[in-house]
């Protein structure tokens, strides 16, 4: 399960002889600093790399400490899992965008969606259902329904099978 920790930053602990050494630069989180120590040059990598690749920073016996895209958390399959979470509120906004552009022009009229539309929807979603990952009897589905301003765009459409379709209907 992937948990963020939202206390974790990167301090410059109180000035010791130790740190001198091994570095003047932790990880706090809450009132616990950790004992791991890294020198400025290595923070400006860990900086500069978590905003593509997500870091390991510390880990115990049962759980590792990553850092990724300015958050800490605490997981063992970080980037699959922060990946999907950011896609799901992209969703979420491309959603709440799409409503309040319908709202602004009237009610939507449907579109078929063009060939180079369906292409790209369907090498996003790796031709399987999003929800099953079932390759049978797929269809093309708007995540916003289009009766409630729901455009046909790449962003707004999903690929589900039958079955998963029917159940969605015209809901969120």
């Amino acid at each position: 399960m992937l948990r963020v920790d939202n206390n974790a930053q990167i301090v410059r602990p109180p000035w010791t002889i130790t740190g001198m050494f091994s570095g003047r630069y932790a990880i706090q989180s809450g009132k616990r600093i950790s004992a791991a120590r890294w020198k400025k040059a290595q923070i400006e990598n860990v900086i500069a790399v978590q905003k593509d690749d997500p870091v390991s920073m510390l880990s115990d016996r049962r759980r590792t400490l990553w850092y990724v895209h300015d958050k800490f958390y605490w997981d063992d399959d970080v980037k699959a899992l922060v990946l999907q979470r950011e896609r799901r509120l992209q969703q979420k906004l491309n959603t709440a965008h799409s409503l309040m552009r319908a709202e602004a022009t009237g009610r939507p009229t449907r579109t078929s969606a063009t060939s180079d539309i369906r292409r790209m929807v369907y090498e996003r979603d790796g031709g399987r259902c999003v929800e099953c990952d079932s390759t049978f009897d797929l269809q093309y589905d708007h995540v916003l329904p289009v009766a409630l301003g729901g455009a046909t765009t790449v962003e707004n459409l999903q690929l589900l099978c039958a079955d998963c379709n029917r159940q969605k209907s015209d809901t969120l």
